[in-house]
Order: structure tokens, then C-alpha cells, then sequence
């Protein structure tokens, strides 16, 4: 490989705003970067070629921007409610430590998430 595809490309240019974008404090911004991102990264693993390596580094990139955007979802909605300090990366949201209020269930109700969640999922088969 002697450059980058513009998609992959794109992808890591949304994921590098998405980071500057948190720590600056921009959370809505940031979560709406991150969830391009992913998707751009999505798309890569999907339908351009690449090797095993390297679409398993992106699988394991997409899901930690996945986990971030999910903390800062919850971070906002919270927000709204009571104005609290946000979750820093790598420790548990409180929605991971009480459960989900929303409906009882253990997974998020958001079908945004589900959906990028489901065709994260689908760039998860292993072909042996």
C-alpha cells in the first residue's frame, strides 16, 4: 500500500477532531465527530481491501470511539437533567454502574447506537 484511501483517510481525520473536540470540552460536537467517524471506519473495513491486521486494529479503534461516544450520550442526557462533572475516559459512565434507568434493560434503547453496533457486529466475522 503506498497511500491511504480517502475514506480511511477521512476517518482518521474525524476521529483526531472527535479527540480535540472532547478534550476542548465539546461534548455534543464530539460525540457527533466520533459517530462519523466510525461509520467512515465502518465503511473501510466493509468494502475496501485490506489485511487482517489491519481491519482488526480499526474494529478495536471503532469500538473504543463507540464506548466514548456512548459515555458522552450519557454524559449529555444527564446534563440536561443535573449539571455534573463528565465522565473521563476509562472508568465506568453511572449508567454502567447502576444499569440503564431508561427501560430496566441492561443495553441502551438509543437506535443510533444499535445500528452502529450491529454493523460493527457484521465487520466482526472471522473467516478461517
Amino acid at each position: 500500500m503506498t497511500s491511504t484511501s480517502p475514506n480511511l483517510q477521512k476517518a482518521i481525520d474525524l476521529a483526531g477532531k472527535a479527540a480535540q473536540e472532547d478534550k476542548a470540552g465539546n461534548y455534543e460536537e464530539a460525540l457527533q465527530l466520533y459517530q462519523h467517524a466510525v461509520q467512515y471506519f465502518l465503511h473501510v473495513v466493509k468494502y475496501e481491501a485490506q489485511g487482517d491486521k489491519a481491519k482488526q486494529s480499526i474494529r478495536a479503534k471503532c469500538t473504543e470511539y463507540l464506548d466514548r461516544a456512548e459515555k458522552l450520550k450519557e454524559y449529555l442526557k444527564k446534563k440536561e437533567k443535573n449539571p455534573q462533572k463528565p465522565v473521563k475516559e476509562g472508568q465506568p459512565s453511572p449508567a454502567d454502574e447502576k444499569g440503564n434507568d431508561s427501560d430496566g434493560e441492561g443495553e441502551s434503547d438509543d437506535p443510533e447506537k444499535k445500528k452502529l453496533q450491529n454493523q460493527l457486529q457484521g465487520c466482526f466475522r472471522f473467516h478461517f
